[in-house]
């Protein structure tokens, strides 16, 4: 906004050049508009009052234009002198130009006023912008806030619902104040997958006995209120969406899982789709907790380490290949193997990213290929790793290990409703 206004400002003065005023009328947004009504309005009113008086003059409005010099550098001339009327529209046209950068100043104007960031961000918010996008947790936290901005919107779009609590679904229908006794929001629609990971409840009472780790979007599937259910999936070939479409009701295959060629090629170094690996304990140990909630199993990360030192040797680029585990002190063990086993090498390097958090991966990362240390996770961590695009290697507690390829996000569920 403020670059644009600079721009507008400086059309302003180039303005006043042509009509030979002086040019500190393009200082600031509020002079524009005293410029605009003194000597640009009113000249456009003097003009279509003499056009009333001379319709039968076909060169007239060509030569009484009163922005005639201000239009001159177009590629073609905006007036021919060969009709009135013709020429009449491309006036009106030059002055709704006029007049649209007149109304975009007055909309900057605010910016002039408002000199912190946070005051011009809440005006971008509350007039300016179409869609605002944010989490529940900063709608929970800023609410007050929101009502006294004023904030209003009529439509609001919740992705992932079925990992939010209840009430943390609530708060963002209630952002805004009622009019007139009633609510302003007309839609809701909720977006996500009662079979992926509950909502996050560490109190085991509050998770066990009140059952705060069902969301409103799973509440509202059991309660079989009517929903959308998407019915098919591409981004994995059919062999691989297997493993995971029984969890779902006649989950089928999109063509282009068929025809596209990334889909019919093999992974170069892997025999099969998916495979099941042993993975004896390393050095008689398998997986240990040096301080409490701190897992770690250094026979997976010396693993899946050298499975994605295979990959590399093989040609496979590092920024398409991410490690994946479900604890924090598994990722801190694999970034220890990584930077003494990988960093040294140049054409070896670090892969693209090491995580821990499955779900914040899938939210802002996408990787063709994973190598993931699962450790103690259960089916609902295996449900919702599967994004990569071409290929997963999992391992798995127990000394398994699972290699995917490739694999897909496989379905999500859309429930709607309007108030």
């Amino acid at each position: 906004m403020l670059v644009r206004r600079l721009e507008l400002l400086s059309e302003v003065e180039r303005l006043a050049r042509s009509l030979q005023l002086p040019e500190d009328v393009g200082y600031t947004c509020e002079t524009a508009g005293y410029f605009w009504l003194l000597h640009v309005y009113s000249r456009w009113e003097q003009f279509l009052a003499a056009c009333a008086e001379n319709k039968e003059k076909s060169t007239f409005v060509r030569d009484r234009f009163p922005f005639k010099e201000f239009f001159s550098d177009t590629p073609l001339p905006v007036f021919t002198g060969e009709s009135f009327e013709k020429d009449m529209r491309a006036a009106m046209g030059c002055f709704c130009h006029l007049k649209t950068v007149f109304q975009e100043l007055e909309e900057c104007r605010a910016f002039e006023l408002l000199k912190s960031t946070a005051d011009r961000a809440n005006y971008l918010m509350t007039k300016q912008a179409k869609i605002v996008a944010m989490t529940c947790t900063h709608a929970a936290l800023k609410r007050k806030d929101f009502l006294q901005l004023g904030f209003k919107y009529d439509n609001l779009l919740m992705e992932e619902s079925a990992q939010i609590l209840e009430i943390e679904t609530f708060i963002p229908m209630l952002l805004q104040r009622q009019e007139d006794g009633h609510a302003r929001l007309k839609r809701c629609i909720l977006i996500g997958d009662h079979h992926q990971l509950p909502p996050v409840v560490k109190n085991m009472a509050f998770q066990k006995y009140s059952h705060m780790d069902q969301s409103l979007f799973t509440r509202f599937v059991r309660l079989g209120i009517p929903y959308i259910e998407l019915n098919a999936q591409g981004r994995a070939r059919p062999s691989i969406a297997k493993l995971y479409n029984w969890r779902y009701r006649e989950l089928g295959d999109l063509p282009s899982v068929k025809e596209e060629v990334i889909f019919k090629r093999a992974n170069a170094g892997f025999a099969y789709d998916y495979q099941l690996v042993d993975v004896p304990d390393y050095l008689a140990k398998g997986e240990t907790t040096p301080s409490p909630w701190f897992y770690q199993n250094e026979g997976e990360a010396e693993y899946v380490v050298s499975v994605y030192i295979y990959m590399r040797l093989l040609g496979y680029p590092a920024n398409k290949i991410s490690i994946l585990t479900t604890y924090n002190g598994q990722k801190l063990l694999i970034r220890d193997v990584i930077n003494r086993r990988c960093v040294p090498y140049h054409f070896i390097g670090p892969p693209s990213k090491v995580c821990f958090s499955f779900f914040t991966f899938n939210l802002y990362f996408r990787s063709n290929f994973k190598v993931v240390s699962l450790m103690e996770g259960g089916v609902n961590d295996v449900l919702n790793i599967i994004h990569s695009k071409q290929g997963m290697i999992l391992t798995l507690f127990l000394s398994l290990s699972l290699s995917v390829s490739p694999t897909t996000n496989f379905n999500a569920i859309l429930l709607s409703f309007v108030f």
